[in-house]
């Protein structure tokens, strides 16, 4: 459009020309003349236009009439913001720019006075008309939200890895040493950490501080299962609920002294958690002595897991003892390298030996290369996002696709985790009967038993014989291929009074028209005694 006042007339004018002379109206038309906005708002209407019957609109986007106009008139609202905030002129997307000015006029009629005289509001964006293109085109691509990256990013855009958005995260997704597309990348890289060793970037994990007094009784309230007998040294995996007994998040809490915990998050939920943990200690709880801080760009984190990692750490470390009798499971290991703070945790994602390691975050990309260079002897290779996720389902580890807002402490086989202990957020309507309900879908494991087929996460179950429509009895919620079972593997939520371990059932994926048999076993597909965690 035309952005000039004198042009708009102009460009109207020609429009209502070609109109006439489309409908067969010739003959010359009237050539507009300039337009003296000087004389124009000098000239006050001589009176109200009236309504009819009907109402006479004046901002057709907040629906502001005429009448309304008079009735501010006549209770004092004469002024030109008291008459917007009394009637809702111009409070529209447009912020005026279609009402304000005959809405104006209207006004100084009323008040036998020219515009100038009765005034006018003050004009906010977009007075001068902004093109859509401008408004979206910044929602493009990486333009749509901010990213973040971790410290070791150049390291691995340097080094042929193969980037995924996760949340606002660039994470690595998988390495071009490690094959040609993430489907043979993967399965690779799940060998290579089951063999000998490999090294995952985990900085994008959500990292709280808690401190206080009454540190520990927080975290007894927030998880499902108890903290405040957790020695200091020692880590423990926690569950948090919502409100209403749905699992909210799940992650590892460190006690670093009696009154001072490190807390990690997953990280699609850290920000959440944060949020919700500030929520209780201001509403629930003001009384405790607790203050949460995030850490999270604090601290770089990588994960050296596999059954040499010790021996890596060994030579990554030569001052520190990391054998099992200091560095035990779930153990805690704090000191210094080079000399920012160093944690070692003893913990494990994938079922194999494992350690966390976090360090300053301008640390981070080089004591990453301080670890693949130690790791060299010992065949340690870095491995992505989806080598991590294949190989906590092989383990029986639940994430966010079993933790989606929809299931429980026991429908994901968890429940033992809380046991008889009450008083913690959500205790009371985990309880509720229909959490309880025999045909409620329940965490099971899924084995493909077709030959050259696969499992597809989100494909739909059926029973033996079963009609494919509808919602089924379950669905598919991870999937991957298991080196170890040599086929398709994955972790489904299954209605509990249909089928039991070592039935049939059948996966169907709509999407793709595929329909799969399928063996249901225990979810835990590897090492279910945890000797790999100690070998």
């Amino acid at each position: 459009g035309a952005y000039s006042t004198a042009g708009a007339i102009e460009d109207g004018h020609r429009a209502g020309t070609q109109a006439a002379s489309f409908c067969g109206k010739s003959g010359p038309a009237p050539t507009p003349s300039k337009l003296d906005l000087g004389e124009t708002a000098a000239a006050p209407l001589r009176e109200v236009l009236p309504a009819g019957r009907g109402k006479a609109f004046v901002d057709f986007q907040m629906d502001v009439t005429t009448g309304d106009i008079e009735l501010a008139h006549r209770e004092g609202y004469e002024s030109v913001e008291h008459l917007k905030r009394y009637t809702t002129l111009g409070m529209g997307t447009d912020q005026g720019k279609t009402s304000n000015f005959p809405a104006l006029a209207a006004m100084a009629a009323l008040r036998s006075a020219t515009i100038p005289e009765t005034g006018a509001t003050t004009f906010r964006p977009p007075y001068t008309p902004v093109a859509i293109g401008a408004l979206a085109g910044r929602a493009i691509g990486h333009h749509f939200k901010p990213i973040r990256r971790t410290p070791m990013h150049d390291w691995h855009m340097a080094n042929g890895a193969e980037m995924l958005e996760v949340g606002l995260w660039m994470r690595p997704y998988f390495y071009g040493q490690s094959g040609r597309d993430v489907n043979e990348a993967y399965v690779a890289e799940m060998r290579n950490v089951r063999q000998a060793a490999g090294l995952m970037d985990i900085s994008t994990l959500g990292k709280i501080d808690v401190q206080g007094p009454d540190a520990a009784i927080f975290l007894d309230r927030v998880y499902a299962n108890g903290f405040a007998k957790l020695p200091v040294g020692r880590a423990r995996y926690g569950v948090m609920l919502r409100d209403d007994g749905i699992v909210f998040d799940d992650g590892t809490t460190t006690r670093l002294a009696e009154s001072r915990f490190f807390m990690t998050t997953s990280t699609a939920k850290a920000a959440d958690v944060l949020s919700r943990l500030e929520f209780l200690l201001d509403t629930a709880w003001p009384d405790l002595r607790v203050a949460v801080t995030s850490v999270s760009d604090e601290w770089a984190a990588m994960s050296v897991a596999g059954p040499k990692s010790r021996a890596i750490l060994s030579v990554a470390f030569p001052a520190l003892d990391v054998s099992d009798a200091a560095l035990a499971h779930m153990g805690l290991l704090e000191s210094e390298w080079q000399g920012h703070a160093l944690r070692i945790l003893r913990l494990s994602y994938s079922g194999e030996r494992a350690y966390e390691i976090y360090v300053g975050a301008t640390a981070g990309e080089q004591l990453w290369s301080r670890l693949l260079e130690a790791g060299r002897a010992f065949d340690l290779k870095p491995y992505g996002v989806e080598a991590l996720g294949a190989l906590r389902v092989e383990k029986g580890h639940v994430a966010g696709p079993e933790i989606d807002g929809r299931t429980t402490l026991d429908d994901l086989g968890l429940g033992r985790m809380a046991g008889k202990r009450t008083g913690f957020v959500g205790d009371v309507l985990r309880r509720r009967p229909a959490f309880q309900a025999p045909d409620r879908q329940r965490l099971v494991g899924l084995e493909c038993i077709e030959e050259g087929k696969r499992l597809r996460g989100g494909a739909i179950l059926f029973l033996l014989g079963e009609k494919p429509y509808g919602h089924g009895r379950g669905r598919v919620t991870s999937v991957t291929f298991s080196p170890e079972r040599g086929r398709y593997v994955g972790l489904a939520l299954l209605a509990g009074d249909v089928a039991s371990e070592g039935s049939e059932i059948v996966a169907v994926y709509p999407m793709k028209t595929e329909t799969v048999r399928a063996r249901i076993v225990s979810p835990v597909f590897l090492d279910p005694q945890g000797e790999r965690l100690h070998g």
